[in-house]
């Protein structure tokens, strides 16, 4: 089900720095999810997952939610929690399957072919998207065509 372990998801969330304790399994991250994810986690999966400067960070941040709801709140929605893990679990991926952290954010931000020019990092915004980069990365990580 999981194609990255849940702590390297964890670790593109911030690890302990933002969530406090890391959770260990799919139900505890699960469950974290449901409750809502602290607001550092957009600041966390903006700075893994985008190459360049503020500007491009906050591209990838309006991903997960707008500036104006991250200011309001302490914790994301369950909706902006799901968005925060998936786009997190694409990035470790990403780190996963290309080896290195620098390597994947430039990959998450090249328009790519087989996502008809478009960006991964924006693909991977909605569930369906995020199935499409997965299976590329899959893929790469394996040495499968793609």
């Amino acid at each position: 089900m999981y194609p990255v372990t849940v702590a390297k998801v964890a670790a593109a969330l911030g690890g302990t720095r933002t969530l406090g304790a890391v959770p260990s399994t799919v139900g505890e991250l699960a469950e974290a999810v449901a409750h809502g994810l602290p607001r550092g986690v957009v600041r966390e999966i903006a700075a893994n997952a985008a190459p360049r400067g503020k500007e491009a960070r906050q591209v990838v941040a309006d991903l997960v939610v707008s500036p104006a709801t991250l200011k309001r709140n302490e914790r994301l929605s369950p909706s902006a929690s799901e968005r925060a893990e998936r786009l997190a679990r694409v990035v470790a991926l990403a780190q996963q399957a290309l080896g290195d952290a620098d390597q994947a954010r430039i990959w998450l931000n090249e328009p790519h072919s087989l996502l008809d020019g478009r960006q991964p990092i924006h693909v991977a915004a909605t569930d369906l998207g995020a199935r499409q980069v997965e299976r590329i990365l899959v893929n790469i990580e394996y040495g499968l065509p793609i």
